[in-house]
């Protein structure tokens, strides 16, 4: 009897955690805006483990997705945690994109064409993220973000700054 307990225990705990996982598809911002507060920013960070982008908010992560528009973006990085990635040389979630949530109809009815730029971060390079495109300049806001996991330039952003 003991076990069965601890084995329904083991199963509910194990599904607690588990976040679900949005792929892109014609209805995947709307799955994404159904497990979060719209009317408040996101953080999104590269999953290195799972090879995806974690959506959090309010401290807690909400889900997992391989593609993910964001508006009203500010790049961050904490000096503490890239501190500890170079002192250990073990990387830990310590960068993300602040943004809202939206389609990727809105970026695309707002981003004129080719007038994106592509974002970078890498913690032994660089403090900040970087564009790509500008001598690898610092970025901390844009208008418009769109990532992509597969991509070989997963973040490309409009009105980078």
């Amino acid at each position: 009897m003991v076990q069965d307990r601890q084995q329904v225990f083991d199963k509910a705990l194990k599904m607690s955690n588990s976040k679900p996982f949005i792929h892109y598809g014609p209805t995947h911002t709307f799955e994404i805006l159904s497990l979060i507060d719209e009317s408040k920013p996101v953080q999104v960070y590269r999953n290195l483990h799972k090879k995806c982008w974690s959506v959090r908010q309010d401290g807690l992560v909400k889900c997992h997705t391989d593609y993910i528009v964001l508006r009203d973006c500010k790049f961050k990085v904490s000096k503490a945690g890239r501190e500890r990635v170079l002192r250990e040389r073990k990387k830990n979630v310590h960068a993300w994109i602040e943004g809202h949530v939206c389609t990727r109809q809105d970026f695309n009815n707002n981003v004129p064409d080719f007038e994106c730029d592509n974002i970078t971060y890498n913690p032994y390079e660089f403090d900040s993220f970087v564009n790509k495109d500008t001598a690898y300049s610092r970025v901390d806001t844009a208008i418009y973000c769109d990532m992509m996991c597969e991509d070989s330039s997963p973040v490309i952003a409009y009105g980078a700054k």
